[in-house]
């Protein structure tokens, strides 16, 4: 089903200074709306155009909560929580890092997809990604995005990471021809390597999709790194419903390097 959700248990690692300037620019009601959906941080860098679509009545979003953990033996474990729940859970990481030993650890990350109609068949859409306990292992993480019974526009890829560093927010943007994105027909990823010091993580990927069949859908899926990994091991994979989140196909010899969190998915 397809809704809108606040969750009021998202962390906030220091003072937000952006609500004034995201306030100018839209609507109270529509301000509510996008901030039940996006941090702040993330707000402040999105082109009027963008406020004003992910506003509109024309944007729907399904979302989940997924709490991952590494095992002593060193598989992993994922269940979903629901948004009511988060608060209590997340008083177990007073020290708000996602590590009980040196010999597991466990993650939770709320994940969404985005789908905003641009016309009868074309969509823009969105994964987006917030750590809500900041991770214990930093490198180089995969967002992506696969398309069933449709195909994503070239160009129109792009991706951002949103961290808290030194007293203050700062992204890192992934372009459409850059070195961290790997394209299929049917998708595409964007490996993004966790910025070290930094306390607190959002990720997002967008692109236009073309829509070519009723029953079109897309999915998306977050993988994390639980161990160093490189950006061309990030980038063993294929686009495929066999994969994590039922788009991530890891190569056999990185399998083991990633957290094999579920993913989203939405109906276009």
């Amino acid at each position: 089903m397809k809704y809108m959700k606040v969750l009021s248990a998202f962390i906030i690692i220091g003072a937000l200074c952006f609500t004034s300037n995201v306030k100018a620019e839209v609507s109270e009601e529509e301000y509510t709306k996008l901030r039940s959906m996006f941090s702040e941080a993330r707000l402040s860098i999105m082109t009027d155009e963008e406020k004003e679509l992910l506003a509109s009545d024309n944007t729907t979003v399904e979302e989940k909560i997924y709490e991952v953990t590494e095992t002593v033996n060193g598989t992993f474990n994922y269940s979903e929580v629901s948004p009511d729940d988060i608060d209590e859970v997340l008083e177990n990481f007073s020290n708000g890092v996602s590590t009980y030993a040196a010999s597991y650890q466990t993650s939770y990350k709320r994940i969404q997809i985005f789908d905003s109609d641009l016309s009868d068949n074309g969509h823009s859409v969105m994964v987006y990604t917030q750590w809500l306990v900041t991770p214990a292992t930093k490198s180089f993480d995969v967002t992506a995005m696969r398309v069933n019974g449709g195909y994503v526009v070239e160009g129109t890829q792009s991706g951002t990471q949103t961290y808290w560093k030194d007293g203050a927010y700062n992204f890192v943007d992934y372009s459409y021809n850059g070195t961290n994105i790997r394209k299929a027909d049917n998708g595409f990823g964007i490996s993004m390597n966790l910025v070290n010091g930094a306390s607190y993580f959002e990720t997002d990927i967008s692109a236009n999709v073309i829509a070519t069949s009723s029953s079109a859908t897309a999915y998306g899926t977050y993988q994390h790194a639980v161990t160093d990994v490189t950006l061309d091991e990030s980038q063993s994979y294929t686009i495929s419903h066999n994969g994590f989140g039922e788009v991530l196909n890891f190569a056999t010899g990185i399998r083991g390097s990633y957290d094999r969190m579920a993913g989203v998915s939405i109906a276009l």
